[in-house]
């Protein structure tokens, strides 16, 4: 990646273009296949490969598009700045779930881990649900722990308080859409 967080914001967004672009053309927009997990991995980057057994991977998926299905049914369209506090918590608990299930051994996907899991949930409702990501993270303000690695611990953990100050912001700053607000902590300085 860039050095520049703003040069690889924008490259990743190209990444998620090429992401929207194909789920605009599946015929069934929440079924998902490798080429789903390949587009998050090339959007997420790092070192990280899918190398889950192609035996396996179908029955793993659908567990994750049942997910997809069931926030698609909840909120039909709806963005994050539009639900109550009602729907947060549920949004967050559905959230929680998917991301449960990367760590689940009958649902764990070799290579696909929770901010992955985040990042195929915000590609599918781009209004609605932020990528996990310590960038954002921090650009969010939101106290993490780190290891060697500069990796946050256990990053799952912060999904629903990284979901309820993005609403904030969104409610404080009317007009402000969820991309650009990713784009605007993801580029904060760490």
């Amino acid at each position: 990646m860039a050095r520049n967080p703003n040069t690889t914001w924008e490259m990743l967004d190209h990444a998620m273009t090429h992401y929207q672009t194909f789920i605009s053309n599946k015929p069934l927009r929440l079924s998902l296949s490798i080429v789903d997990l390949l587009h998050v991995s090339n959007f997420k980057g790092g070192n990280a490969s899918i190398t889950e057994p192609e035996a396996t991977l179908g029955s793993k998926l659908k567990s994750y598009e049942a997910v997809l299905s069931d926030i698609g049914k909840k909120f039909n369209g709806k963005t994050l700045a539009q639900l109550d506090e009602q729907e947060t918590v549920e949004l967050i608990s559905l959230c929680k779930k998917v991301t449960d299930l990367t760590k689940l051994n009958t649902t764990k996907i070799r290579g696909f881990g929770a901010s992955y899991a985040s990042a195929l949930l915000s590609a599918h409702f781009m209004s609605l649900i932020p990528v996990l990501d310590r960038r954002i993270l921090n650009g969010a303000c939101i106290k993490v722990e780190y290891d060697n690695q500069k990796q946050v611990k256990d990053i799952a953990q912060h999904y629903g308080d990284l979901i309820k100050a993005c609403r904030a912001e969104l409610q404080k700053r009317n007009g402000l859409t969820l991309r650009s607000l990713d784009k605007e902590w993801f580029t904060k300085s760490l």
